[in-house]
């Protein structure tokens, strides 16, 4: 892993997580039309307004029907029992308000296609296939106890992911920390079972930060140790992406005619 240790190269153009979300919201915004919807950006912690606070300013401009849409990428914790729990907590604040869940992101071939593009993005860094020998791929996820993630939806998205690379790749599945699947076993599963000659991990993350420096960039550096003949480098992660704006937005419309 030529550009450890540290950043790699690529997070020097990555957006933060605040100015990533600021750009979402505005994107979303335009996605869905401002005499449609009013999109406020909100967050479970750290980044004010959090979602009382959002849901209160609402109200306050006549929103008497408020859409929460999970801007995750998985189904763990955060999606389910903290949103769960979050909703009844603001439906006792603001009962003036109905609150509706939209589904998350999930697995959509439009993400598959980005998780591609960030590892065509790579462009010389990246491996090829040849010799008959297979490039292992290893999608990588913000870590969930199991308990709250199957991760289905992961390796739904994982078949995606290879039938979109075509030949000539092999692509497993993992999370950054906490749960199975591990990016260890993931890896073995690559290099051990499928053979595969070398190695791209692509965070499947929104922007750098302390889970693919601590989690996903320490542990390739420690997998690299392990497997030294095995080239292995690192995809951006996923950052904003009109895919991403399209998939959000279809998943609030879906509630919108579902309400009729």
């Amino acid at each position: 892993m030529a550009d450890t240790p540290g950043w790699p190269g690529w997070c020097r153009r990555c957006p933060n997580t605040p100015q990533g979300l600021g750009q979402v919201a505005d994107k979303l915004q335009a996605e869905l039309g401002r005499g449609n919807a009013q999109v406020i950006l909100s967050c479970l912690e750290f980044i004010a307004p959090f979602p009382h606070e959002a849901v209160q300013i609402l109200s306050e401009r006549g929103m008497n029907r408020v859409v929460v849409l999970p801007y995750l990428l998985g189904n763990g914790k955060h999606a389910t029992v903290e949103m769960y729990e979050m909703l009844d907590d603001i439906r006792a604040q603001t009962p003036s308000v109905e609150l509706v869940l939209a589904e998350g992101l999930g697995a959509d071939q439009r993400l598959a296609g980005l998780v591609v593009d960030r590892i065509r993005d790579l462009g010389e860094r990246a491996p090829y296939p040849g010799q008959g020998k297979k490039v292992g791929v290893l999608l990588v996820k913000a870590g969930t106890r199991t308990q709250f993630d199957d991760c289905l939806w992961l390796a739904e998205l994982g078949e995606m992911v290879e039938g979109q690379l075509g030949e000539g790749y092999a692509v497993d599945v993992a999370q950054s920390h906490y749960g199975d699947p591990t990016m260890e076993a993931a890896t073995a599963r690559l290099i051990e079972g499928q053979g595969v000659s070398s190695l791209i991990c692509a965070p499947y993350i929104f922007f750098p930060g302390l889970i693919l420096t601590r989690n996903v960039l320490g542990t390739m550096e420690k997998l690299q140790e392990e497997y030294p003949a095995i080239p292995m480098t690192v995809a951006p992660p996923l950052g904003v992406d009109d895919r991403l704006i399209s998939v959000a937005a279809d998943r609030i419309r879906q509630v919108w005619a579902r309400s009729g």
